[in-house]
């Protein structure tokens, strides 16, 4: 009997480890590759296309998300997204009958998602399955790109460094700032540096209450105190924590919507 196929997908390694080891206590498990990033994961799945895949849905470069989006429909497998995203995105998956695992998470808990999605590859149910995935992307993308403020979206933002999730209100973040492959995140007592791109992290912070200043920074406009011409016509913003922060000449029309946020 040919063994199922398996792809582990997640860019921290304690996180790959932990589920091969789980995935190797079943006899009817192969796992035939992992990958560290949504650009391995992509070529693993040509390479190898698995019948089942371990995805991480919060990582830098392309999330889980955009990876899926990017999987053809002849190469898509049946998918578990390991996450954790907070209850908004949890509850997504359960809307559309996508199996998750919400990290940290037991073997009682992952046993019982295995089971289902090997369930799933052996009914062959593909295309109700396409459909639920595709569902899930296109409501993520209406929650991230266009979120409403009463719409009871998360007040924080989960993160991973050095093997932690570290979990951060918005109100603390004063600015994020770029650091080569890294960001720093700003936040008091609760500052962080994270292995994560500029626009990425763009993309998860609530537009409006965060603006992107300089293509290394972007700053919480409530944490904003002065906005002072510097020299040439080129400005700095002043936050709560006394950090100076250039605007970046091409993020000029971001000035804007500084103002417009403290009116």
């Amino acid at each position: 009997m040919k063994k199922i196929q398996v792809l582990i997908v997640d860019d921290e390694p304690l996180a790959r480890s932990g589920l091969r080891k789980m995935l190797e206590n079943d006899p009817t498990i192969e796992v035939v590759a992992e990958a560290a990033n949504g650009r391995e994961a992509l070529d693993l799945l040509e390479q190898h296309k698995p019948d089942l895949m371990f995805l991480d849905v919060q990582m830098p470069g392309l999330s889980g998300v955009q990876i899926l989006e990017q999987i053809p429909a002849t190469l898509r497998p049946v998918i578990v997204f390991t996450t954790a995203f907070d209850e908004y995105a949890v509850k997504a998956f359960e809307l559309h009958a996508v199996d998750y695992l919400l990290k940290p998470f037991n073997n009682r808990r992952f046993a019982a998602a295995l089971e289902r999605a090997k369930d799933s590859h052996r009914s062959r149910r593909t295309l109700q399955l396409d459909r639920q995935l595709d569902e899930l992307t296109s409501y993520l993308h209406r929650r991230t790109r266009t979120p409403d403020p009463n719409a009871g979206l998360p007040d924080r933002i989960v993160v991973k460094a050095d093997g932690d999730l570290h979990f951060i209100d918005y109100a603390d973040v004063v600015w994020v700032e770029g650091q080569g492959d890294y960001l720093k995140i700003h936040a008091g007592r609760n500052s962080v540096m994270i292995r994560e791109t500029m626009a990425h992290m763009e993309t998860r912070l609530p537009p409006g209450r965060f603006v992107r200043v300089h293509k290394s920074a972007i700053v919480n406009v409530d944490h904003v105190r002065k906005l002072k011409p510097i020299h040439y016509g080129d400005h700095a913003l002043e936050t709560n924590d006394g950090s100076s922060i250039r605007v970046g000449r091409g993020f000029r029309d971001k000035l804007a919507t500084l103002i417009k946020a403290g009116e």
